[in-house]
């Protein structure tokens, strides 16, 4: 095969997050419900004809060998999926990362699958997740979670379990098609303007109880869901903001604070921030999404779902 083009969707946490950090799910279990959506991270690799190794993300990297490559998860990448040649590897993103929406992850498992395909190999999806994760926090050494990885490579709305033996599972929820269509149409991607290191973030340390408190409610959340009760997801993402906030410094800003007030005063009944918190983009519920998304004035980032999770395109 001379070239493989891969493409892997971002996802929207609806609970759990932080319990999926190797710290916690090793000693207490996590628990995380999320969703992938129609926002991707594209990459194509090609192994024809090239003498040096190209690789094109945010900047423009040109080297002779794969050690000197700069990019942290590519070199890693290379090293331990890639035994060719030289390629070139061109990346874009549907969104900007550091923003929550898991894009490390979703790349990560882009760069393996493209790679292993280009290798004439294949990996099941649960193996792709799996060598992901050991990509980004075993290698590279990056204090992240397991969802986004699993998220990018499964696609759905699903409910993941991070045990302390290290096994996931995994399990689609059932939703009514009208909560398909809310979670279309009544849940809007907010952007505060600003970005973060969720690794930064994520490794300054967590407040036991509040995972506890955010394991459970992602729980809840799940129930609520498969029962059709958005009045109570609403209640639950109350919760959720108030659990984040307890569970680190910093995860919740001021700025932060007033787009939410203001979002709850104009029709709104939860809102949540998203990955590491910190800024990056808040998931919003409103039944009446015109009249809050006109008194947010922010960005916003439309989607829909994705069920299919990390696929080759050609």
């Amino acid at each position: 095969m001379g070239a493989v083009v891969v493409r892997a969707p971002l996802r929207v946490a609806l609970g759990g997050s932080g319990t999926d950090l190797p710290s916690y799910y090793r000693e207490h279990g996590g628990l995380v419900v999320s969703t992938a959506i129609d926002k991707y991270v594209h990459m194509t690799v090609s192994a024809r004809f090239r003498e040096r190794y190209v690789l094109k993300h945010l900047e423009t990297e040109e080297v002779d060998h794969p050690g000197d490559v700069r990019h942290p998860i590519l070199r890693a990448a290379l090293a331990h999926h890639w035994d060719g040649g030289p390629i070139e590897l061109t990346s874009v993103g549907d969104a900007p990362p550091g923003t929550g929406l898991g894009s490390s992850g979703a790349y990560t498992v882009c760069a393996i699958k493209a790679l292993t395909e280009l290798s004439g190999g294949e990996l099941e999806t649960g193996e792709l997740a799996e060598a992901a994760c050991h990509l980004e926090i075993d290698v590279v050494g990056r204090s992240i979670g397991k969802q986004d990885q699993y998220a990018a490579a499964y696609g759905g709305v699903r409910l993941y379990e991070f045990q302390p033996d290290e096994r996931v599972e995994v399990r689609e929820l059932r939703l009514s098609d009208p909560v398909r269509a809310a979670l279309h149409d009544q849940f809007l991607l907010v952007f505060t303007g600003q970005k973060r290191s969720a690794s930064e973030m994520l490794g300054a340390g967590l407040a036991v109880d509040a995972l506890h408190r955010l394991k459970q409610l992602a729980r809840d959340t799940c129930a609520a869901l498969e029962d059709g009760d958005l009045d109570r997801v609403g209640e639950l993402m109350h919760d959720q903001w108030e659990a984040k906030r307890r569970r680190a410094t910093g995860t919740v800003t001021e700025h932060m604070d007033a787009l939410r007030d203001r979002a709850l005063g104009a029709g709104a009944r939860g809102v949540i921030s998203l990955g590491a918190g910190g800024g990056g983009f808040l998931l919003v519920y409103s039944p009446d999404p015109e009249r809050t998304r006109a008194a947010l004035a922010a960005p916003e980032l439309p989607f829909g779902l994705d069920e299919a999770g990390c696929t080759t395109l050609t």
